[in-house]
């Protein structure tokens, strides 16, 4: 049995500019396009769940993590995805821009549409897919659903914002994986 060896090369450039941050890979081989599904909706529905609402009795919402720390890291996965720098920092400007408007019960109807519609323009930057209105008319409905009588108990809340943060991360990671019109700027 031979002595595996590791690539911790950048995934984007090949060199070892950010290797540190970057899971090893077999040498010669690239990561599986496929895992940007699984990774970034996962992530984006745990953080942005963790930036709403009160966590706990003790702990409130980290409102950090979704305005901040989840736009980050959405633009730094474009970025290692094989995409321009501005590419990375426009997905990461649109989502704390869009992460920063309010959806609360003051907020009339017409502005809770446009802020999530802004959720499914996140990823415009470097492309665009069926993600992209699946996402605003689907956190849309989420809202709705969460606010009937009939289905709020099922729907909770903290759901409610785990699959907000999950959609965006879908419409990214779909695109990163290959699929939909990208632009490579």
């Amino acid at each position: 049995m031979g002595r595996r060896e590791y690539d911790f090369s950048c995934l984007r450039c090949g060199s070892h500019c950010l290797g540190v941050l970057f899971l090893p890979r077999n040498k010669g081989s690239a990561m599986n396009p496929e895992l940007w599904m699984v990774i970034l909706p996962a992530l984006s529905g745990m953080l942005f769940a963790l930036g709403g609402t009160t966590i706990s009795d003790k702990i409130e919402g980290q409102k950090w993590a979704r305005r901040f720390l989840l736009p980050f890291l959405l633009g730094i996965a474009v970025f290692v995805g094989g995409f321009k720098p501005w590419q990375g920092a426009g997905v990461a400007i649109m989502a704390i821009g869009s992460f920063h408007m309010g959806y609360g019960e003051k907020t009339p109807w017409a502005l809770k549409l446009a802020v999530f519609c802004l959720y499914g323009a996140i990823s415009l930057p470097f492309g665009v897919s069926w993600w992209n209105p699946i996402t605003a008319v689907g956190c849309f409905i989420l809202f709705i659903l969460s606010n009937i009588r009939l289905t709020a108990s099922t729907l909770v809340w903290k759901v409610c914002e785990f699959f907000f943060g999950a959609l965006v991360g879908v419409q990214i990671s779909y695109l990163l994986a290959g699929n939909g019109m990208i632009w490579r700027g």
